[in-house]
């Protein structure tokens, strides 16, 4: 174990898994939280609904360049070592954030600020698109054998605990500013906060070439790999990795501007909300890490999809009470199919494809799917509510990619691919 106990690997590993990746979806995430504001600053429309279209459009072009980064950083993964992409990443990611809250608005320069904007959000999408599947890839690859589902399951947890960060920074945002304070100036802080927590990450994964990799794929960086294979393995996890992406930006990211928008709750009560449902997100999460070391990722993943398909429409039916409680049950009992299927995704990926092809087969079956259907429901949800009156759409929407889901889920494989 190069000098290192396996308690030691063990614990640095907790660390690279469960922080390593807060910092860099705190990042990305902050950009759907701030929407409405960026729609106002950015974009010039009258309309706050087309305002806050063309934000989310910004969002979903921003994931654009994520194959382009996933295939980049999948390759490198599987030709240099597992590590050195998650460290290159870091960078490519905070220096885009932190521009983002130094940029000059519409009111100074006109139509070169959303252009800038945009410029920033591909950047950012470059550098996320290898950032969860390769930083999993390694946790997989270095954990232990009897701990690979609970530290896959952590990998996930970061992504929660991010999001958690962001909006919570979002609500005191509101809370302790004016709306007149925030589009002045304050709009800015959950921008700049990247830099201290760029340190902050940085100084963790310096550790990160200290643990062992059990696979080491490097002897075999001559081997070219059949696309047809890597296709045909990455396909049907592909469509599993959709309907959970949709359902996640479509229950965490972009919730809280449905709650505004379209059924006039309080900005205090949706971010409120928002962050109770992040904050459970965790515990689901690392339960459902342990309960698939138990029964199995696929049984579990599989009632997942069934609960999500059964509950989707009468729990967002019940969103439209309009209370604080409704709101609050809806999401936190939404939860429990989205993170249980969640929990467990990262060791499925892993499980489907051969050490020399893990890094690359792991970004393609995820990134893909965000690219095409996860970084694009906020955008599809808003647009389509606007054009149909149909408030029911987004959960129509969740269930349709559960149902094609399901049959893949079913046949997942179960061999140890190690």
């Amino acid at each position: 174990m190069n000098g290192l106990s396996q308690n030691t690997t063990h614990n640095h590993l907790l660390k690279i898994g469960l922080v390593a990746n807060i910092f860099e979806w705190y990042e990305f995430v902050i950009y759907a939280y701030m929407a409405d504001v960026i729609g106002q600053l950015f974009f010039h429309s009258e309309d706050p609904i087309h305002r806050l279209i063309q934000a989310f459009a910004a969002f979903a072009i921003g994931y654009l360049a994520r194959p382009l980064g996933s295939l980049f950083f999948g390759a490198m993964g599987d030709r240099v070592g597992r590590g050195a992409p998650i460290k290159i990443m870091l960078v490519a990611m905070a220096v885009p954030t932190a521009l983002i809250g130094l940029l000059p608005t519409y009111q100074n320069i006109g139509w070169i600020a959303p252009l800038l904007l945009l410029a920033l959000r591909l950047t950012q999408g470059f550098a996320l698109g290898g950032e969860l599947p390769g930083t999993a890839c390694y946790i997989f690859e270095a954990a232990p054998s009897e701990r690979k589902s609970i530290l896959c399951s952590v990998v996930v947890a970061s992504i929660a605990l991010g999001s958690l960060l962001a909006t919570l920074v979002v609500f005191l945002l509101f809370q302790y500013f004016d709306r007149e304070t925030i589009h002045a100036w304050a709009w800015r802080i959950p921008f700049l906060l990247s830099i201290p927590l760029t340190v902050a990450i940085g100084y963790i994964r310096r550790e990160i070439h200290h643990i062992p990799l059990q696979q080491n794929n490097r002897a075999h960086t001559s081997v070219d790999v059949p696309k047809q294979s890597l296709l045909k393995t990455a396909a049907p996890v592909a469509l599993i990795c959709a309907f959970l992406n949709v359902f996640f930006y479509t229950l965490v990211v972009w919730m809280p501007s449905y709650l505004i928008y379209f059924l006039n709750y309080p900005h205090q009560w949706a971010y409120l909300t928002n962050t109770l449902t992040l904050a459970a997100l965790v515990p689901v999460i690392l339960f459902s890490g342990y309960a698939g070391q138990l029964i199995g990722y696929q049984r579990l993943m599989t009632a997942s999809i069934i609960m999500a398909i059964v509950l989707i429409c009468p729990l967002w039916f019940l969103l439209q009470r309009g209370s604080f409680a409704a709101a609050l049950a809806t999401q936190l009992l939404l939860v429990l199919p989205l993170e249980c299927a969640g929990g467990v995704l990262m060791e499925m990926l892993a499980r489907q494809f051969p050490p020399l092809i893990r890094c690359r087969g792991m970004n393609l079956a995820y990134t893909f799917p965000i690219v095409l259907f996860g970084g694009t429901a906020p955008f599809i949800n808003t647009w389509m509510i606007q054009k149909t009156g149909l408030l029911i759409f987004p959960a129509l929407y969740i269930m349709f990619f559960g149902i094609l889901a399901l049959p893949f889920a079913w046949r997942l494989k179960s061999g140890e691919v190690l």
